[in-house]
């Protein structure tokens, strides 16, 4: 079923999720569930997600894989209450161990849920990559929707072929949208909570994810190396935090002290994130201590350093310290923790 609540084009900007009026909601059982955001790389799942909140607690930038690991956001409606798993996107990860845990990570997330959202880009429609991906979810478990998004880029005779294109896959709802525009998005929601079972509030009215300011924190430096490094280099590097703490002794201002290591894997590498006279390093401080201070409130001290750690990638003990998904048998027995990135 292709459902729009309104003609495809214009595209209407969003109302915020969850705010329009419920005459009935004395009346209606609470629902509750748990809805994974899937798809290929760089479809716009992440701005979906901080779209549905009216918050960003995940990182966007126009470069493939950003998201490299589980990251849930409650949708706190009314009647309901949406919790959304976005993954990292699905592709073909070859023979790298960190590629393999990403793609395993994705399709781990769709497992016991309620509802699964598969992301397409209007622009592209549906590729043999799609179906490939489409068969190996667990759609007998959780109702799938399809969503094709991006439609705001492309003109409606296009996006009706593609919404055609998808006629013969089995699913609840094919639903177009935007979720840059806000497009259809609460349209979305809606359907999902029909799907949804009557359950508790699983999450506190204030509470929006289960992330820690920690990672956040890392992730915010992360998007910020990702938006002023070209080309291959953000793929490269990560991102560890080393200090998160307040300032002692106190004063009338708060102010906490952030330091973290950024990881890349040849010398070469290093010098790039430098930059001449460090002035790309202090440009990408500059921009993610802006951000920080904006979350949090408070005055942020930053210090970043780089370090060259060779295929750090490749590496079970990295990987885990970093907080990124890891495959489950280490294959040796070195440990690596904390004491990697001073």
């Amino acid at each position: 079923m292709i459902t729009s609540p309104a003609p495809l084009s214009p595209p209407k900007p969003a109302q915020r999720a969850g705010t329009e009026a419920r005459p009935d909601l004395a009346t209606r059982p609470f629902k509750s569930g748990f809805i994974a955001i899937a798809g290929q790389p760089n479809t716009g799942k992440s701005t979906f997600l901080n779209t549905v909140l009216g918050r960003k607690v995940a990182i966007v930038t126009p470069k493939a894989q950003t998201t490299r690991t589980r990251i849930l956001g409650v949708c706190h409606r009314p009647d309901s209450q949406l919790i959304f798993l976005d993954t990292p996107g699905i592709h073909r990860p070859g023979s790298s161990l960190f590629n393999q845990a990403m793609v395993r990570t994705a399709y781990d997330a769709c497992q016991d849920v309620n509802a699964i959202l598969y992301f397409m880009d209007a622009g592209r429609g549906v590729q043999e990559a799609d179906r490939d991906i489409l068969a190996r979810l667990p759609q007998e478990r959780a109702a799938l929707f399809l969503v094709m998004n991006k439609v705001d880029r492309i003109e409606d005779p296009k996006l009706y072929a593609h919404l055609q294109a998808l006629s013969d896959l089995p699913c609840t709802a094919v639903v177009p949208l935007s979720a840059l525009t806000g497009y259809n998005v609460d349209h979305l929601l809606t359907l999902l909570t029909t799907q949804l079972p009557e359950g508790p509030r699983y999450f506190p009215d204030d509470q929006w994810t289960d992330q820690p300011e920690e990672f956040f924190a890392a992730e915010v430096i992360r998007e910020k190396l990702f938006l002023n490094l070209q080309k291959e280099l953000p793929y490269s590097l990560a991102v560890k935090l080393n200090t998160f703490q307040t300032r002692l002794p106190l004063t009338d201002k708060e102010i906490w002290d952030v330091e973290a290591t950024i990881l890349v894997e040849r010398e070469s590498q290093k010098g790039i994130v430098i930059g001449q006279k460090g002035s790309m390093l202090k440009q990408v401080g500059s921009m993610a201590r802006m951000e920080l201070e904006r979350i949090f409130g408070v005055k942020i001290f930053l210090k970043l350093w780089v370090k060259v750690r060779k295929d750090w990638g490749e590496d079970v003990g990295i990987l885990r310290a970093l907080g990124y998904p890891a495959p489950e048998e280490r294959q040796d027995d070195t440990a690596e923790d904390d004491a990697l990135f001073r």
